[in-house]
């Protein structure tokens, strides 16, 4: 079940898809896998000082943009997740309203809310925890998704693997940040960034295809 009656107009109708079976990251991509693709010549460098920081190897790469995140995934054998994808990682069947459950966020469950007020190393938070043990999918960073966004993009969605619209100018982020408030990490806020700029708030995990 996709969306929410009780969060943005973005969030609504809520509707129910079916997805293919696949494999999510369980925690965002960190510089020190990044910096792996960049040593191969794939990749380009983050927009920071930190994605070579060995102080930072284990934070969540991010001032990377859509394309960067993009061109990782596939150098890793993967790609980046569909918003539909993200959101089942995130809510798993049980139509929960946070990774963990539906008790509120807390400093406990994930970095949120100006708490650090920058990246954590990425898998602390156990206890928030997705109901597949996906860990991080509220705060820390945003997340690119491979969709474009469009507000009312649930009206005409289709119920089997949802691809998103055809094109738009900016992608789908999803998860909250270090500095989202309680109501922005919930597993079925939506956000939206320009796909060419970079951010300090926003990374990326890697999909695979579920194996036969």
């Amino acid at each position: 079940t996709m969306g929410s009656s009780s969060g943005d107009q973005s969030e609504q109708p809520v509707h129910t898809v079916t997805l293919d079976g696949f494999w999510i990251g369980q925690t965002e991509v960190t510089n020190a896998q990044y910096a792996r693709c960049v040593e191969a010549n794939i990749c380009t460098p983050a927009n920071n000082t930190r994605w070579n920081d060995p102080a930072y190897a284990d934070h969540p790469v991010a001032n990377v943009d859509w394309e960067q995140a993009n061109q990782y995934a596939a150098w890793a054998g993967g790609r980046l997740s569909t918003e539909a994808e993200w959101e089942k990682a995130a809510r798993g069947t049980d139509q929960r309203s946070y990774p963990w459950g539906d008790q509120v966020a807390d400093q406990q469950r994930l970095n949120y809310n100006f708490v650090h007020g920058d990246t954590t190393p990425v898998g602390q938070y156990t206890d928030g925890a997705s109901f597949y043990g996906v860990l991080d999918m509220a705060g820390n960073v945003e997340e690119w998704v491979a969709d474009w966004y469009a507000a009312d993009y649930y009206a005409s969605s289709p119920g089997q693997n949802p691809p998103g619209p055809a094109d738009g100018s900016q992608r789908v982020v999803r998860g909250g940040s270090f500095n989202s408030n309680g109501f922005d990490v919930r597993a079925t806020a939506r956000d939206r960034a320009f796909p060419n700029v970079d951010y300090p708030s926003v990374g990326f995990r890697v999909v695979l295809p579920a194996i036969e």
